[in-house]
């Protein structure tokens, strides 16, 4: 029975460390979860601060016609409505670009 309850009671700090790093997280403003615009779908984009439905959809729909966005100035320039101040307050909220090469350090392909 001693092992039992031993059991418990990790289990136990465990969640209670695990409420404290959400708490701390939600009162100091830090991202609790990364979002990577160019995987997320539309309910997942609309996780991110500054991301409602319309928004959500009109960036799914970009990235499937033109292909991933490679940073911030990529989507502010692709998504109408999305400034500089949108941007800055969605990656601060989790949303990342990760995954893609940006297109001026692609490798050059040769032509036959």
């Amino acid at each position: 029975m001693k092992h039992l309850n031993t059991s418990f009671n990790r289990l136990n700090m465990s969640k209670g460390l695990a409420a404290a790093v959400l708490g701390a997280s939600i009162l100091f403003g830090a991202p609790v979860f990364a979002v990577n615009i160019n995987s997320a779908t539309v309910e997942i984009l609309q996780n991110v601060k500054g991301i409602g439905p319309a928004r959500a959809k009109a960036i799914v729909e970009e990235r499937e016609r033109n292909g991933a966005f490679v940073s911030a100035e990529d989507l502010s320039i692709r998504i109408r409505g999305i400034g500089e101040k949108t941007v800055e307050k969605m990656t601060e909220s989790g949303l990342t670009f990760d995954g893609v090469e940006p297109i001026t350090r692609a490798k050059s392909i040769r032509m036959k």
